[in-house]
């Protein structure tokens, strides 16, 4: 399936929504992603995961994905390579931990997978999770990547690479027309 179709599944389903919104990273969008509406409809989850396995390089002990759209697509995609799926959940500090028996063993080989990616910032923080217990995170693979610089910290894949921009209030030329800023999903 070609970025073009999985646009416009995307699309098709009310994943792609246009406006004035304000991301979880703090950033402001004309154009959001909802996640959620990928995740709804599991053909359409599959159609994704799908378009992400051909890019990625394993071999992989575990898949990983941080709470809450990252379990959904870390379950997707460790039934589809036929191994086990972990997930790191928020902890009061903010850092992700990986809990319930969802453990990575020491030296294990981890695909740590996202729904959306904006910053990168749950996919560092799921990272940082694995190799705190002492996996080894072997690639990173997003459903959709709309970040206008890839991250310098770490690389990744994508079944779309959807670019969009995203402004800091300050300099938010939506916030200069007065439109209304909304929050959609998290």
């Amino acid at each position: 399936m070609t970025s073009a179709d999985l646009l416009m599944l995307a699309k098709k389903c009310g994943a792609v929504k246009e406006g004035h919104f304000l991301l979880t990273s703090g950033l402001h969008s004309g154009v959001y992603v909802e996640k959620f509406h990928l995740l709804e409809y599991p053909e359409i989850l599959s159609e994704f995961v799908e378009a992400l396995l051909p890019k990625l390089e394993g071999p992989f002990d575990r898949v990983v994905g941080p709470a809450l759209g990252g379990m959904i697509v870390a379950y997707e995609v460790a039934s589809q390579l036929g191994i086990p799926a972990s997930y790191a959940e928020k902890a009061r500090d903010g850092s992700f931990v990986l809990r319930r028996g969802h453990g990575v063993s020491k030296g294990e080989r981890v695909l740590v997978v996202d729904d959306v990616m904006t910053t990168g910032g749950s996919v560092r923080k799921t990272i940082e999770a694995v190799r705190e217990r002492g996996g080894e995170v072997v690639q990173v693979g997003v459903l959709v990547d709309r970040t206008a610089e890839s991250p310098a910290d770490f690389s990744c894949v994508s079944a779309l690479r959807y670019v969009l921009p995203a402004y800091k209030p300050e300099e938010c030329p939506l916030c200069a027309k007065d439109l209304p800023l909304l929050r959609l999903g998290g």
